[in-house]
């Protein structure tokens, strides 16, 4: 286990683009580990404020437009889109998370996560409009974004629709909530945004393109750190509770579509990485934070076995057993659980 570090958790915005990229990498692992109450995320939301507007993006926008090659561009491009299209995302289909939260202290700090989506929202479509050039009405950058997007983030945004309109018809209905939290926490941040966020954290870390940039993301990080910690503590009770098939049926549905999009990030991160060794940091793929957050929430290791089984079955040249023996000693069986 790495050391905790303080470094992640008090740092400026401006400090947070100088810290390495393996401290801002693993913050959301090692917060985790600590297993914290709504309450002590909600203290760390108002001491790690930032500004979206404040963020500089001139010096990205001409790197981007004049320095990179053009595979290079095209990646980045592809990865920052799916941030357009996921960040607003986020801050559209929170309110059900919201409405159905079970006690007053998880309502209390998902008005935190509102406010953090917001500012994602708003930081992505700035770079949209003035790294990537997009159109700069949101409605029309959404579009442009959409037509980059992969079939499976269709898919998802097809099943987050769906959980959360089920939430939304009955709102105090328990594992329709921790359906959404599942979905929302654990596939969408906890694996897919993190994964993102990570490769361009890591893969820039070592250069001095796109500071702006990296820094954003270094500082979405974080707050999805907090976001990621609420979501595992909401399972973990859940499961504890005896709701764990409910969320086993997103997952099996879910994360599958997660893990192949996070190995597509691969290409990106190693071409920007500076070494083999940040290379290899940066391209692994979303496996290994998909099975600590199932080994945090006390989840059946025989079924985190078989979510990772489907999403080979998905991408079988993309997926190797090795993520499987290196968290559970095992190679990945599969298991007879609703099979489709």
């Amino acid at each position: 286990m790495v050391r905790w570090s303080t470094l992640v958790e008090s740092a400026s915005f401006d400090q947070l683009g100088t810290l390495d990229a393996s401290d801002i990498s693993d913050h959301a692992n090692l917060l985790a580990e600590r297993r914290l109450r709504p309450r002590d995320l909600y203290r760390r939301w108002e001491e790690q404020q930032w500004s979206a507007d404040a963020v500089r993006l001139d010096r990205d926008r001409d790197t981007f437009q004049t320095r990179l090659p053009r595979t290079l561009r095209r990646q980045l491009e592809a990865t920052i889109s799916t941030f357009i299209v996921g960040e607003y995302t986020g801050l559209d289909l929170l309110a059900p998370v919201q409405l159905g939260a079970p006690d007053e202290e998880d309502l209390i700090f998902l008005g935190t996560q509102v406010a953090d989506e917001a500012r994602h929202a708003r930081l992505m479509f700035r770079v949209g409009h003035e790294v990537l050039g997009y159109d700069p009405d949101p409605t029309i950058m959404l579009r442009q974004a959409w037509e980059l997007a992969e079939q499976e983030h269709r898919d998802l945004a097809l099943l987050e629709g769906e959980i959360m309109r089920a939430s939304v018809a009955n709102p105090r209905d328990y594992e329709k909530w921790l359906r959404c939290v599942t979905l929302f926490h654990l596939v969408t941040e906890g694996v897919l945004a993190v994964s993102g966020q990570r490769s361009i954290v890591r893969a820039l870390g070592k250069t001095d393109l796109l500071p702006g940039i990296r820094s954003a993301f270094a500082a979405m990080c974080r707050d999805e750190s907090r976001h990621i910690s609420f979501g595992l503590h909401a399972l973990r009770t859940g499961i504890r509770e005896g709701h764990a098939d409910a969320i086993y049926d997103v997952l099996e549905r879910a994360m599958p579509l997660a893990l192949v999009l996070t190995d597509r990030l691969q290409p990106t991160s190693a071409f920007l990485a500076a070494d083999s060794h940040e290379a290899r940091a940066a391209t692994q793929t979303g496996v290994d934070s998909f099975l600590r957050g199932m080994r945090w929430i006390g989840a059946d290791p025989a079924f985190t076995r078989h979510v990772v089984d489907r999403a080979r079955v998905v991408a079988p040249e993309r997926l190797e057993g090795r993520h499987v023996r290196e968290h559970t000693g095992r190679v990945a069986a599969p298991i007879e659980r609703n099979p489709s």
